[in-house]
């Protein structure tokens, strides 16, 4: 038996101007839903126009359809604002310690980062053994004089010296008027033979007088007066070498006197043969101390004109055996520490520095002169 419903429904179909013809599955469905429909095999006569169908009752929902394929992603939007910060969260629990990771790769080397401040010094280490003596080095410039030094206190007392010789004869005084005569001296020793004289006439011969008492023998008195006249030959001729050896130092403001010697110096300077040659042209020879007064003054002289000299001392003829001009060798030396040392071999000299120490240099120098009268 067919329904109302589905007859409506047909009719609704195949009638309605403003209705597109049903799809052929949406009239299969309806097909399906309604048994009666099996009865329309073929197209039927158009009938009269049916009703809007706007009161007929609403059919159930169908089922959902499959889900469709995915469409193609959309473009993706602008970010949306930042919302508000959250509160803080609590702290968790500390994780579990994970294994040790393996060694990576050794990165690429930093930047050398800035010099720290320098650290504190360490303690001093242990003393090291001497090193070997270095080669000696060149002789320096003497340095400036330095200003003298305050007065020192006042030096004891020395020992007497030595007795100076007898001085000059002085000039022969004026005749003194004649005197009283006194008593007879005793016989003076004989005068110088006069010449002979012409011979006088004979005389006339005298009486014999009483024999007198044998005298003294004049022999003695003699040789006394000559050895006094030796003597004063002697001691005239030193006081002749005195005073030229003074004249000599009065020459040169700059010398020194200790003693019996006189240490003087022209300027000029030489090497040692030179130097050697000229004091003994000047009647006196190198100068040679031959104790430390004599180092001393000698040292003065250095310090003066700034420049160190030459002794009258050297090894030539015996190397390391120094002597003097004549000969002797010396028992006074002030050597420099680690002198002499006879450097390559050609050191046969001595020299005297600033500071009064010797030193062995080799001959061919040029060095002041200083000469010793």
């Amino acid at each position: 038996m067919i329904s109302t419903q589905a007859i409506g429904e047909h009719q609704k179909l195949r009638t309605s101007p403003t209705t597109e013809p049903m799809p052929h599955h949406q009239v299969m469905q309806n097909m399906d839903r309604n048994a009666c429909s099996l009865v329309v095999c073929g197209p039927a006569e158009p009938g009269l126009p049916g009703r809007d169908g706007k009161d007929g009752i609403q059919g159930p929902k169908g089922d959902m359809g499959a889900q469709g394929i995915a469409g193609p992603r959309g473009i993706v939007g602008p970010p949306g604002r930042m919302g508000p910060i959250g509160p803080e969260g609590e702290k968790g629990s500390q994780g579990v310690q994970g294994e040790k990771g393996d060694v990576g790769e050794m990165g690429p080397r930093g930047i050398r980062g800035l010099q720290g401040p320098p650290g504190s010094p360490g303690p001093a280490g242990a003393k090291g053994d001497r090193g070997p003596q270095g080669e000696k080095g060149v002789t320096g410039e003497t340095g400036p004089m330095g200003a003298p030094g305050a007065p020192g206190p006042q030096g004891r007392t020395g020992t007497p010296g030595p007795k100076g010789d007898n001085g000059s004869v002085g000039e022969k005084g004026a005749k003194g008027e004649v005197g009283d005569r006194g008593l007879q001296g005793s016989t003076g020793m004989p005068g110088p033979m006069g010449k002979t004289g012409s011979p006088g006439l004979q005389g006339m011969k005298g009486s014999i007088g009483e024999k007198g008492t044998k005298g003294d023998s004049g022999l003695s008195e003699v040789n006394l007066m000559k050895q006094q006249v030796s003597a004063l030959q002697g001691q005239l001729t030193m006081l002749q070498a005195s005073l030229a050896k003074f004249q000599k130092v009065a020459a040169f403001p700059s010398g020194q006197i200790v003693g019996n010697k006189a240490f003087v110096t022209s300027g000029y300077e030489g090497n040692f043969d030179d130097l050697r040659q000229r004091c003994l042209q000047a009647g006196g020879q190198l100068a040679s101390p031959r104790n430390a007064a004599e180092n001393a003054a000698i040292q003065q002289i250095v310090i003066l004109h700034k420049n160190a000299v030459f002794l009258g001392i050297n090894d030539i003829q015996t190397e390391g055996r120094f002597k003097h001009l004549n000969g002797e060798p010396i028992t006074y030396s002030n050597w420099q520490q680690g002198e002499p040392n006879n450097d390559k071999g050609k050191e046969n000299c001595v020299e005297i520095f600033v500071n009064g120490k010797w030193n062995d240099r080799s001959c061919g120098e040029t060095r002041l002169i200083l000469c010793e009268f």
